[in-house]
């Protein structure tokens, strides 16, 4: 097990000394960027506390994982399972100080959180930026970029508790061109420095009222947005697709009934 150092609130100015007199860095932990969080709370206290490298239940969520994405059509490498385990392990362990998600056990967690992406993972290709809004815990855009490396990810999350835990796991998983915007998008022109771009994706918020309003394309050519939403939800976006946009089919996810992929496209004489 390695000793990580764990924030157990956050920062205000006050410590910065101390944490320099320790010889930690104050504006980024390890697997935790400081700066955003900066703005509200203090320090109670600071401890090395270890944190198990090990899955939970003696390795059973990898194997689970593994087997679970075989039937779902994809092989899973060794860098990519244990990259979506520590993912899994990072999510339940920051669950304790906040919401992340409302899944209990593994094979709900697999389920929802994983299989997801691993089925819409056909959908992308391995250039271009994908931008994922109100990230949340992470899904469906972390396992996204795990499964295609070569894409540059911006996560885009108006929670600084939560910036906080995407940071942490875009550093233990080592993901390069990945980063976390801080804000918050009420319309389009919150998007205008991070559109047009090659993926947008977007599960658990009303993508429409993100959308909305005046601005510039959201997609380049030949991209895609992928909205994990309900078949329901899907139904309405297929007969009033977002402006700009036009409907590009949808895909039924494994995670249970009514679940689905809901694909638009650029539309050419928008």
């Amino acid at each position: 097990m390695a000793a990580r150092i764990n924030a157990e609130a956050i920062v205000d100015p006050g410590a910065i000394h101390r944490l320099r007199l320790l010889r930690i860095d104050p504006v980024r932990f390890p697997g935790v960027p400081l700066k955003p969080l900066l703005r509200h709370a203090k320090v109670r206290r600071m401890v090395l506390r270890q944190v198990s490298d090990r899955t939970p239940k003696g390795g059973s969520f990898v194997a689970s994982l593994g087997a679970a994405a075989r039937e779902a059509g994809r092989r899973l490498t060794e860098t990519e399972i244990q990259a979506l385990a520590a993912h899994h392990r990072l999510m339940l362990h920051w669950s304790k100080r906040m919401n992340l998600t409302g899944l209990k056990d593994d094979a709900a967690i697999i389920r929802r959180h994983f299989l997801e992406p691993i089925a819409a993972s056909g959908l992308l290709g391995d250039e271009g930026t994908l931008v994922d809004l109100g990230s949340g815990n992470g899904f469906p855009a972390i396992p996204l970029k795990v499964l295609h490396p070569g894409i540059d990810l911006v996560l885009v999350e108006s929670s600084e508790k939560k910036s906080g835990f995407l940071w942490a796991v875009i550093r233990e998983l080592g993901l390069r061109g990945a980063r976390v915007e801080t804000r918050r998008v009420s319309g389009r022109r919150d998007l205008a420095d991070l559109t047009p771009c090659r993926y947008l994706t977007l599960r658990g918020v009303r993508g429409r009222d993100l959308v909305r309003g005046e601005g510039g394309p959201l997609l380049e050519r030949g991209g895609r947005a992928l909205l994990f939403v309900s078949a329901e939800e899907g139904e309405a976006i297929r007969r009033d697709p977002w402006p700009g946009l036009q409907w590009g089919g949808s895909l039924d996810l494994p995670s249970g009934p009514g679940s689905i992929v809901a694909i638009l496209e650029p539309d050419p004489v928008a």
